[in-house]
């Protein structure tokens, strides 16, 4: 029997065809829900890219957790091959995903075989962590001790998002009620932090302001001058100003990557997430 599975969700961004890089390694999709009562799985094959910006454009898409009872019978299969699991999903902050999961975890059938991790982390920064837990797995580390290094590993980021507007974000309720009152105020950029949840940091006048800003407060908190930028989608040229804005600051941008579907349905389009990790 092989020692240790690790389970993802696509909070991410991690593609089916990506996991030919991980050994051991399966992906359970979150759900997107549409207003007619249709729920599909975060799934390239069911959804393309292009399709899921075109309903956004014109529907609410909310977002809901992995089943259970799908949830325990991955589980249950993955036993019969593995001694333990790791199962690295989207932040408690954003989804009550992680609590119902550990306490499935701590039922007799599961307890010290499954390890349900808490990431606060989504995006490139669970993808960080997926990466770090896949080379502790590797090499050989007690599961028992990947929580503790994670914890640690949490210390380390500073992360920002910026949308063109909060409208999304605001129907969608994963702001606090002080960042979904800016949304009142015309022609306001806002700045939000990310830290395992969204919340209100600042807000300016205008996009190019608001990610200097954002950049400035980076080179605050962080030694390091390199950035992974995540977006959702937008036109080549705000994308590219981004960049600019990014390389004028000072910093070298590390990795570009999607935003995942499960956050840009609560962000909507032309949104930006700037992270910065000091080790």
């Amino acid at each position: 029997m092989k020692k240790v599975a690790l389970l993802i969700d696509s909070s991410s961004g991690i593609k089916k065809e990506m996991l030919k890089q991980y050994e051991d390694t399966y992906l359970l999709p979150l759900l997107l829900n549409f207003p007619d009562g249709t729920e599909i799985e975060d799934d390239d094959d069911v959804i393309s890219y292009d399709e899921f910006y075109d309903i956004l454009e014109h529907q609410v898409i909310k977002t809901s957790q992995i089943p259970l009872g799908k949830m325990m019978t991955t589980w249950n299969e993955l036993l019969k091959t593995y001694e333990k699991i790791v199962f690295v999903g989207l932040s408690k902050g954003l989804s009550g995903q992680h609590d119902s999961t550990y306490m499935l975890s701590q039922q007799d059938e599961y307890k010290d075989r499954v390890f349900v991790i808490d990431t606060d982390g989504v995006s490139l920064i669970i993808r960080k962590m997926i990466d770090d837990i896949y080379q502790w797995i590797k090499s050989g580390i007690n599961v028992t001790e990947i929580q503790a290094k994670i914890d640690e590993l949490k210390q380390h980021f500073t992360a920002f998002i910026i949308p063109k507007s909060l409208e999304t974000l605001k129907r969608g309720g994963r702001i606090t009620p002080a960042a979904a009152a800016l949304a009142k105020v015309l022609k306001i950029t806002p700045i939000l932090r990310y830290d395992g949840k969204i919340d209100k940091f600042d807000k300016t006048r205008t996009f190019k302001k608001a990610v200097e800003t954002a950049l400035t407060q980076i080179k605050k908190e962080r030694k390091s001058r390199k950035i992974d930028l995540v977006y959702s989608k937008m036109n080549d040229e705000l994308l590219e100003e981004v960049k600019n804005i990014t390389k004028e600051k000072g910093f070298e941008i590390n990795q570009l990557a999607n935003l995942p579907n499960v956050i840009a349905a609560h962000t909507g389009a032309n949104t930006i997430a700037l992270i910065c990790w000091d080790k």
